[in-house]
């Protein structure tokens, strides 16, 4: 690994994207982008009793896809790096504890994948690992109940209100493959 300039890191041994999934709720479905999605669930509760519990029930379930669609076992996962936007990664540690693969947590808001996939790739670089799991998910009724208006209180949302997705992305990163590759990154840097 050679660092460029102030913030760039360039891969000695670029991280494969094996393959990635992707799960999403009504909102999205209903989007011109629908038909890239693995799974489009037409029900924000996806059969759970809370939307904490679905929010876990899709990372777990794009974990599973993506692991699924690139043929690698759990059990091959060197290490996981996944988040989410609340207390402390809930969503991801719930849904993702059965996995038995060794969990960082990642909390970033709209960076979580990104920084998970930059902290993969330079895991794969290290040469302490094969293969890289990583991971995010949001849901918009649990973010809307912890970060802004509950929408049990039945508020009016202003035309401006931002719409939070109700998804989760996963992807496995590996050192072989026929790409696309991670060859550089680049955290954010405050100056």
């Amino acid at each position: 690994m050679k660092k460029l300039g102030l913030n760039t890191l360039k891969l000695d041994t670029p991280a494969n994207i094996l393959n990635t999934a992707s799960i999403v709720g009504p909102k999205e479905s209903n989007g011109p982008l629908a038909e890239y999605f693995d799974t489009c669930v037409n029900d924000e509760f996806w059969g759970e009793q809370t939307w904490e519990k679905a929010e876990s029930k899709f990372i777990k379930e794009a974990c599973n896809t993506v692991l699924s669609k690139a043929g690698v076992s759990a059990k091959d996962i060197d290490y996981l790096f996944a988040g989410d936007l609340l207390n402390q990664c809930i969503s991801s540690s719930f849904g993702l504890r059965e996995s038995n693969i060794p969990f960082f947590g990642v909390f970033g808001a709209c960076s979580t994948f990104v920084e998970s996939l930059i902290l993969g790739s330079v895991f794969i670089d290290s040469t302490a690992c094969n293969n890289i799991l990583c991971a995010t998910s949001s849901h918009f009724c649990s973010a809307e109940k912890q970060f802004r208006f509950p929408l049990e209180l039945g508020n009016q949302r202003t035309p401006t209100s931002q719409w939070t997705v109700t998804g989760a992305g996963a992807a496995v990163l590996n050192k072989m493959g026929d790409g696309p590759f991670i060859t550089h990154v680049t955290p954010r840097c405050y100056y």
